[in-house]
């Protein structure tokens, strides 16, 4: 996909698309490191949050697994709610010589919710509680240094994009 490594932190509200697009850069050559499915792996339910306390092991076990990565792309995928989240990952690339791209998927309230209906009925989805999405929608704050992408346009053009702007 590129010369050098570069890490790509994919961001953008629950249900827009992440976990779709990273799939797809995936199938591009790049390496994918989710953090949900980190959290799962170490036995939390996702619909219910994840605690606080909990959050810095997962950080260090998704940062093992960049730093052991030897693609030349690793994509992040994490809701990465506030500008300081997405720093840390800005911060954690540099410091390792890899570059880095903030891609946002941003998609309206619409549909977000028509697509949080249509995954209620595919099972390897986990749906958040409406008290954990609201907690996560409240505290998101759209970057406001990345490459945005529309959540409504196809996988092939936001993949199409991002391999454009490397």
């Amino acid at each position: 996909m590129t010369d050098g490594p570069l890490l790509i932190v994919l961001t953008g509200l629950p249900n827009c698309g992440k976990t779709t697009l990273a799939r797809a850069l995936e199938q591009e050559g790049a390496t994918v490191v989710e953090l949900d499915h980190i959290n799962r792996e170490r036995g939390f339910r996702i619909e219910d949050g994840v605690p606080m306390a909990e959050w810095p092991e997962t950080i260090r076990q998704a940062e093992a697994r960049i730093e052991e990565s030897s693609a030349d792309v690793v994509v992040l995928s994490w809701v990465n709610p506030g500008e300081r989240d997405r720093q840390r990952w800005r911060d954690f690339a540099s410091a390792r010589g890899m570059r880095h791209l903030v891609v946002y998927l941003a998609a309206d309230q619409e549909l977000l919710d028509t697509r949080r209906s249509v995954a209620v009925a595919a099972p390897d989805r986990h749906i958040l509680s409406d008290e954990v999405l609201q907690r996560v929608q409240r505290r998101f704050q759209p970057p406001t240094n990345a490459l945005v992408l529309e959540a409504s346009w196809s996988t092939q053009k936001q993949v199409e994009l991002v391999t454009a702007a490397l």
